[in-house]
């Protein structure tokens, strides 16, 4: 019973101090050295630098979470994601598509994220339509670009009409520019006979 109480206290801790991660290979620079990122408790970051970023640290958090870089140029992709009570019964989940930062970070740069207000479901929903976001530090502003989501009730039209594949006709293809004069002769002849 004891070790159950111990074990939940030090669990509420975990939960309520300010996580930090680290996302660089290697001993730590030091504060005066990294660029930290403050991720809201909304917001996720997916990838850094096209190299996809663990989720563990960023789920089941109540706080914000403070991401360590490294200095230079770095290319963030993020999303907003929330849960809204509709009613006693009801809840919502909204969530935006890939929201991307680009830049060029510099030693000891604090970012933070600037949205407008998302105190409800209404600006939420507003905000996930179209994201306006920007990391914000001393030193920069970088705006974010949104890639939209795909609706996955929604029908997709193939325009593409070349992409249908005719296994058969490569190697006709191939056949016939590889055939001598004579043996392209010879097969024009039987396609004629085949015809009839």
């Amino acid at each position: 019973m004891r070790f159950l109480f111990l074990s939940l206290i030090v669990f509420i801790q975990g939960c309520t101090s300010a996580q930090q991660v680290r996302l660089y290979d290697g001993p730590s620079v030091g504060q005066d050295q990294e660029v930290q990122l403050i991720l809201p408790l909304h917001f996720e970051l997916l990838s850094l630098d096209g190299q996809q970023v663990a989720q563990f640290n960023q789920t089941f958090r109540n706080h914000d979470l403070k991401i360590k870089l490294t200095s230079g140029l770095h290319t963030l992709v993020l999303r907003y994601s929330d849960l809204f009570e509709i009613d006693a019964d009801n809840h919502q989940t909204l969530s935006s598509g890939q929201i991307t930062f680009t830049g060029d970070f510099q030693a000891g740069e604090v970012l933070r994220i600037q949205t407008p207000p998302l105190d409800n479901v209404n600006q939420a929903q507003q905000f996930i339509a179209n994201p306006s976001v920007n990391l914000v530090s001393d030193y920069q502003v970088v705006s974010g670009s949104h890639i939209a989501k795909e609706d996955p009730l929604a029908f997709k039209e193939d325009d593409d009409i070349e992409s249908v594949s005719y296994p058969n006709l490569k190697q006709l293809q191939f056949w016939w520019l590889k055939a001598s004069d004579f043996e392209k002769a010879q097969f024009q002849d039987w396609v004629g006979q085949a015809n009839r």
